[in-house]
């Protein structure tokens, strides 16, 4: 930056103006062809400088959207990961033909395999009585059904339950309820670095994907649950909106209703034994997973775009 703006300030000190309106049309766009963006006062700015401009959104909108700016051909595409909120852009005045879902996708590092690292993370989780493992992976919400895998782990006492990521202040949390529920075949890990993620989800003998029901699982991104795909393990999930087309497809998973601690009990004892552990993962589920890569999301996307990018250059 060529001097420091604070995050607040009047409109014309604040950091997202001063981005938006000075920093990138004197830095970025004279070398910009498309700008690919969250930030929908950047994509204003653009389009009124003559730059082609790809808009991303994850949830509702709720102020009408300029038709001035959504109505320029220089408006080529808004993607949005969820129905719920491709309704909501319509309604806003997004026109419907420029609206593309298309859901998060994961790093093609995790089709990698870690079989060593893998191995490790087994020897380090399980014990001779308790040689399953259950690894949920992602944010320590309710919403998101942690709760209600801590209920299916004191149901199974003999597989040991590990949960990858959280806050500080929810692993404390956690971790209370564990001792409180003394359930000694719960691990909560923290905060795994990403390139530990994948040996980590491929250790393990089912994924568990136990989204509740509600608003949030109208919306939400299974980016989780393409990460899950990537490691060809099987995955226990429970049937959220978004994950419905996924529900008829040829992939390693055991699917069940929400909000049943019995339901997801049932589905998981079904699931080991259906799908037992392969140390390379299951190939049709790594093949399905490809197409959910962040490259294959690129050249989706780039797809379309109308403008000449070489007349650009």
């Amino acid at each position: 930056m060529p001097y420091p703006l604070s995050a607040g300030g009047n409109k014309w000190t604040n950091y997202s103006t001063y981005i938006c309106k000075y920093y990138f049309p004197k830095y970025i766009f004279p070398q910009t062809k498309v700008l690919h963006t969250l930030d929908w006062n950047l994509v204003k700015v653009a389009i009124r400088s003559g730059i082609p401009v790809i808009y991303e959104r994850e949830h509702n909108q709720y102020n009408k959207y300029d038709p001035e700016i959504v109505n320029s051909s220089l408006f080529q595409v808004a993607i949005t990961v969820a129905d719920s909120v491709k309704d909501n852009m319509i309604a806003m005045g997004i026109p419907p033909e420029k609206i593309v879902k298309l859901p998060l996708s994961f790093n093609s590092t995790f089709l990698t395999r870690y079989s060593e690292a893998a191995a490790q993370w087994r020897e380090k989780l399980l014990t001779p009585e308790r040689n399953k493992l259950v690894v949920y992976s992602g944010g320590l919400y309710g919403f998101k059904g942690v709760d209600l895998l801590l209920d299916v782990a004191q149901n199974l006492p003999q597989i040991q339950f590990a949960f990858a990521g959280g806050k500080p202040e929810q692993l404390k949390s956690y971790r209370q309820k564990v001792a409180a529920k003394q359930l000694d075949n719960v691990a909560f890990l923290g905060y795994i670095q990403h390139e530990s993620l994948p040996s980590l989800l491929q250790s393990a003998d089912i994924l568990a994907h136990p989204h509740l029901s509600g608003a949030a699982s109208t919306f939400t991104s299974p980016l989780k649950f393409f990460e899950y795909l990537a490691s060809g393990v099987p995955i226990v999930a429970t049937k959220i909106s978004p994950l419905k087309e996924f529900q008829t497809q040829n992939i390693i998973a055991g699917w069940c209703k929400t909000d049943s601690v019995d339901a997801y009990v049932k589905c998981l004892e079904a699931t080991l034994t259906k799908y037992p552990r392969k140390e390379n993962g299951y190939p049709e589920q790594l093949e399905f997973a490809r197409q959910f890569s962040w490259e294959s999301r690129l050249e989706k996307i780039l797809s379309y775009v109308t403008v000449d990018l070489a007349k650009l250059s």
